[in-house]
């Protein structure tokens, strides 16, 4: 074989049509998922305005045909969309995620540490997030120490019937400061 011919065979002229098709696909259930969202949850992810325009126009479709040509427009939205930054936002709000659990884990200990490490806790938590109502969250530490000396104290003692325990109040007060949790 000539030096022409051997050029001939490593060129490589880039992903197949299938592989082409089957990613499209993926961007296009990553979009319905998207669509399928509750408002809330849509606010947190980085979207541009196109693909919230997108996701928009999917709730108004009644037809089912028409949401299916809809969703090939996500799709082709969705190229232009930074997927990985999506799919972590998305991740955060799957509770069946890696990323969803690494955070609530990191919000329990959190919770944690102000309840039985006092002020230190208090102050590198302040310095950690961009706490601005520390007197509402010394009251709901305060509470939380206090049904966790009760607990200790006398574990037969029947559960509070406050509504909400002051350690859940406190690990929803934590939650605010994590994006997307």
């Amino acid at each position: 074989m000539s030096e022409y011919e051997d050029d001939q065979f490593e060129e490589y002229l880039g992903p197949s049509k299938s592989q082409i098709k089957r990613e499209m696909h993926a961007l296009q259930e990553l979009g319905k998922r998207i669509c399928e969202l509750p408002k809330k949850q849509l606010k947190t992810l980085p979207l541009t305005a196109t693909m919230i325009e997108a996701v928009a126009e999917w709730d108004r479709i009644k037809k089912n045909e028409a949401k299916r040509r809809h969703l090939q427009y996500v799709g082709k939205v969705m190229r232009t969309e930074d997927v990985e930054s999506i799919q972590l936002a998305l991740d955060k709000q799957d509770p069946s995620s890696e990323e969803y659990n690494r955070v609530l884990h990191q919000q329990e200990k959190w919770r944690e540490r102000l309840i039985t490490e006092g002020n230190d806790a208090l102050s590198e938590f302040c310095s950690s997030f961009d706490v601005t109502d520390i007197q509402h969250l010394r009251q709901l530490i305060r509470n939380a120490v206090k049904e966790h000396e009760l607990k200790e104290t006398n574990p037969d003692a029947p559960p509070i019937k406050m509504g909400k325990s002051a350690a859940r109040k406190l690990f929803l007060f934590i939650k605010t400061f994590y994006p997307s949790a």
